[in-house]
């Protein structure tokens, strides 16, 4: 439905967007046929779906139940972990602007050459946390309440003894806080995606009900998820004038006019989907 030129989103990501948001909150499990019926509607090949199922299971996100020849999944703890790790920095997202109180929180960090994979994995978990890097071997963000997370990938990493995290306001011998944004993040790509999504939601005609809405829904959410990866979404004293806000403003419209609909046909289905 959307066509965003970003890259596609992966059958691994998709599953997250559907365990997430249709099987969190109540716990409900959901049968083999609901979720292929739905990963297909998203575009996800039955074989594909089926290995993605299996590999979420050894991963610790579902577990499998049987009953008599059918299999119905539900979030493991691992699974639930991560889904409510996304649901608060979803919630933040939507929220709008945050409040900022001048305050950073700056990681200075070396990674050993040879040590490749370890960068690779620091790097996209600083991303994902919203950290920028402005200049070589720092990384910051205003969101000085990641502390807790930052130090648990820092620790995961084995990183500890080679990284040093301090949280405080920059001193004027050095860059002020526009000139940080402007160093530590990029965001003229992200400006023309932002700038496509809203053209096509507001184009957008309304879901007409059934699977056309769980899947618009669903495609939204996942959508929304690649955004937030890439959208640091930064208090307005660093970045005035942002697209990003009023796309996630837009996102958050159509979830509260199709979120219903959506989990009422996906009730529906899994009722269906059950063994005779």
């Amino acid at each position: 439905m959307f066509e965003l030129n970003l890259p596609a989103p992966s059958a691994r990501s998709l599953l997250l967007t559907v365990i997430g948001e249709m099987m969190y909150a109540p716990p409900e499990a959901a049968w083999t046929t609901a979720l292929l019926h739905v990963l297909g509607g998203l575009g996800v090949e039955e074989h594909a779906a089926r290995q993605v199922l299996a590999r979420a299971a050894d991963a610790g996100w579902v577990v499998r139940e049987r009953d008599g020849r059918a299999v119905k999944w539900r979030l493991a703890e691992k699974g639930r972990a991560l889904v409510t790790d996304g649901i608060h920095r979803s919630d933040a997202y939507l929220a709008g602007p945050p409040e900022w109180d001048g305050r950073w929180l700056l990681l200075f960090v070396t990674v050993p050459g040879e040590q490749r994979t370890t960068r690779k994995r620091l790097y996209g978990g600083l991303s994902w946390l919203g950290l920028g890097n402005p200049m070589p071997g720092v990384w910051l963000t205003p969101h000085t309440e990641r502390g807790a997370e930052l130090s648990e990938l820092v620790e995961s990493l084995g990183l500890r003894s080679s990284a040093l995290s301090v949280v405080g306001t920059v001193h004027d011998a050095g860059l002020g806080g526009d000139e940080i944004a402007g160093k530590a993040w990029d965001l003229t790509d992200l400006e023309v995606h932002y700038k496509t999504l809203l053209d096509q939601l507001n184009s957008l005609p309304e879901p007409r009900g059934g699977d056309e809405t769980l899947f618009a829904y669903l495609e939204l959410l996942n959508v929304q998820q690649r955004f937030m990866r890439r959208d640091p979404y930064l208090p307005e004293e660093l970045l005035p004038e942002w697209i990003g806000r009023d796309g996630a403003a837009l996102i958050r419209a159509c979830r509260e006019r199709w979120g219903r609909l959506a989990h009422a046909r996906w009730r529906k289905l899994v009722r269906d989907c059950a063994p005779r």
